[in-house]
């Protein structure tokens, strides 16, 4: 019996992968199949769920209620010395339930006829012959597809014969709990700085509901090897948190944006969410972005389906990555350049500036009012925001 042959196999049912996923089903776009080694309900990756509200519109709708926790409407920086400034932003975010979403959207590709097959681990994506890649997963099966979408994480390879990105350049540690007995106001989320803290990165402190919270730690790439990850998060905890009773703990890497060298796509593969390296490398955040290169794919594998030759199914791909910039890609490329030279700034400096901006109201705190008392204050400060200007 002739093997079914898939139009377009997703790998990974991720916040990418089951984006792309929804795009497929909502454009007509043949037969899908989507695996993952678990079902994306039952071990979703661990993140601290906390997503702008613009960007998560944009990669997420339609939106169901049950998704969202609450609404985040301010943001308190606490600078290395102690003192701090609170922000209140015009759009505000959500923390998210992931788990939830994730179920959501798989019942929903499922019952539009998308083909399903969790439990089964990829271990390899063939390069293309004939028009065809084959999906191998850990128990022999292989699966053909004309297309293939790899949403599979940051840690894999797939692809890694070909003409394509699969190496991070920046690759973070991180690492977090879920605490009880924290008592954090629902719609307000912490960061907190300084090389004794968090070298390189940051720690945060997210509301989850009834005294629940997500505290976490991310390092710089130059700084892992340096610091235990976990002492510095319990110490931190001990200092600001004392009390926090630890449910779970979670760990895992970051793939921050990078300058990129290699595409996200070429002729019948394409990269997207982490293994794209899609993560903004200021804040980390990565769910939003993960949704919209999701959708981004998918719109690029119908292209690649309805091409008559391989030069149009590579203009398909380059189409894609050029779409990717235009939305994210190239201010991420700034963003990165931005951390890169906030690495050379001294406590003393964020000290300094948050004691300043604390003067200015919290009702009248506005990105342009920072910037203005940054520019005359904190010379090295603007220095390193000056690829934003």
């Amino acid at each position: 019996m002739t093997q079914k042959v898939f139009d377009i196999i997703i790998v990974g049912a991720g916040p990418a992968g089951l984006l792309a996923g929804r795009t497929l089903i909502k454009n007509s776009c043949g037969n899908i199949l989507l695996l993952d080694k678990y079902a994306p309900w039952e071990r979703t990756v661990p993140c601290a769920e906390g997503v702008g509200k613009l960007g998560f519109h944009e990669g997420a709708s339609p939106i169901h209620p049950s998704w969202i926790r609450h609404e985040v409407t301010s943001a308190t920086f606490h600078a290395p010395g102690g003192s701090s400034i609170t922000y209140t932003d015009k759009y505000g975010g959500y923390i998210i339930d992931r788990t939830r979403m994730q179920r959501d959207i798989a019942d929903e590709l499922a019952s539009r006829g998308a083909s399903c097959h969790f439990g089964q681990r990829v271990v390899a994506i063939e390069p293309q012959l004939n028009g065809i890649r084959a999906v191998r997963t850990a128990d022999g099966n292989s699966f053909p597809g004309r297309v293939v979408i790899d949403a599979s994480g940051p840690i894999t390879r797939f692809g890694s014969t070909e003409r394509i990105q699969v190496k991070h350049d920046d690759l973070e540690p991180a690492y977090f709990v879920w605490a009880d007995n924290v008592s954090l106001p629902s719609d307000h989320i912490h960061i907190y700085a300084g090389q004794h803290i968090a070298p390189g990165g940051y720690t945060w402190a997210f509301p989850r509901g009834e005294g629940g919270a997500n505290i976490g730690i991310v390092l710089g790439r130059a700084q892992k090897r340096q610091e235990n990850i976990r002492n510095l998060l319990e110490a931190f905890i001990n200092r600001h948190y004392h009390g926090a009773h630890i449910v779970q703990r979670f760990a895992g890497p970051i793939p921050c944006a990078h300058q990129r060298t290699l595409p996200m796509a070429t002729a019948g593969l394409i990269k997207a969410g982490d293994c794209a390296s899609t993560v903004n490398p200021i804040s980390r955040a990565g769910i939003s972005e993960a949704m919209l290169s999701g959708q981004l794919a998918a719109q690029a594998a119908c292209r690649m389906l309805d091409a008559s030759s391989p030069k149009e199914r590579t203009a398909a791909a380059r189409m894609y990555e050029r779409e990717w910039n235009q939305r994210r890609g190239n201010r991420h490329r700034k963003l990165s350049r931005v951390k890169n030279s906030l690495r050379s700034i001294p406590d003393a400096d964020y000290d300094s500036g948050a004691r300043t901006l604390s003067a200015i109201p919290q009702s009248e705190m506005t990105m342009s009012k920072i910037f203005r008392a940054s520019l005359s204050r904190f010379p090295r400060l603007v220095w390193a925001l000056r690829h934003l200007m």
